[in-house]
């Protein structure tokens, strides 16, 4: 009858232990399953960084048209008109490396027009004297009288500036950093009111930078911005 015993008991060890590690696995899987479930729950916010920060270079257009009927006259004008453009920027400050002239471009304007007796001068000439200075104060001080002096030469011309920051590559690291503690902040706030924590970061995107006029009426202010987009795990 013993030997009879043997197998039977050694056949309900091995079913227990089945069963046991039936029941081990069930638990893990059940809490393999709740980790998992944990790192669907997340949360994904923004962080906004701006910041108002001096234009540091201007480029300043002068441009004006003027016409002849004599290519070779219509040419000479342009040089003189030229010289005196320059000759004011001089006088005002600018240096020569400041100072750029462009080649005029020459029109032909018989070859748009169908009827030439309606066309009062041939050639037309559009010419540009541009300034590149970091002297914002200068330009702004000289755009109030430039136009006005030059109508005394014959000049009817017209000037735009276009005020420019390059500096931005100085100033990022801390507009990404400050961009990405205003997302935790978010974060955090999402957090407390959903009865959660944040966990770790699961992504994180970085904008563009925006370089824009503080508005149109100053440009010489710049607003720079960026937004960060992160997304962190809800625990």
């Amino acid at each position: 009858m013993k030997g009879k015993n043997i197998p039977f008991k050694k056949n309900m060890i091995q079913g227990g232990s089945i069963v046991l590690a039936a029941l081990v696995l069930g638990v893990f899987m059940v809490c393999t399953v709740r980790t998992l479930k944990s790192y669907d729950d997340t949360v994904k916010v923004r962080g906004l960084c701006e910041k108002e920060v001096p234009a540091d270079r201007v480029v300043w257009r002068i441009s004006y048209n003027e016409k002849d009927n004599s290519l070779a006259d219509l040419r000479t004008t342009v040089r003189q008109y030229n010289d005196i453009i320059v000759g004011k920027l001089r006088e005002a400050g600018f240096t020569d490396d400041e100072v750029k002239v462009a080649n005029a471009n020459y029109e032909d304007r018989y070859t748009y027009s169908y009827n030439t007796s309606q066309v009062p001068y041939r050639y037309q000439a559009s010419q540009t004297v541009t300034v590149f200075t970091k002297n914002l104060d200068l330009v702004r001080k000289l755009q109030q009288t430039l136009e006005t002096d030059l109508v005394n030469h014959n000049i009817l011309a017209s000037s735009w500036a276009d005020y420019q920051y390059l500096g931005l590559n100085d100033i990022k690291p801390s507009m990404i950093a400050e961009s990405l503690e205003n997302a935790r902040t978010a974060a955090d706030e999402f957090a407390k009111n959903s009865h959660s924590k944040i966990g770790k970061m699961r992504t994180a995107s970085q904008g563009y930078f925006e370089v824009e006029d503080l508005d149109e009426n100053t440009p010489q202010v710049k607003k720079v911005r960026v937004v960060t987009t992160v997304e962190y795990y809800l625990r």
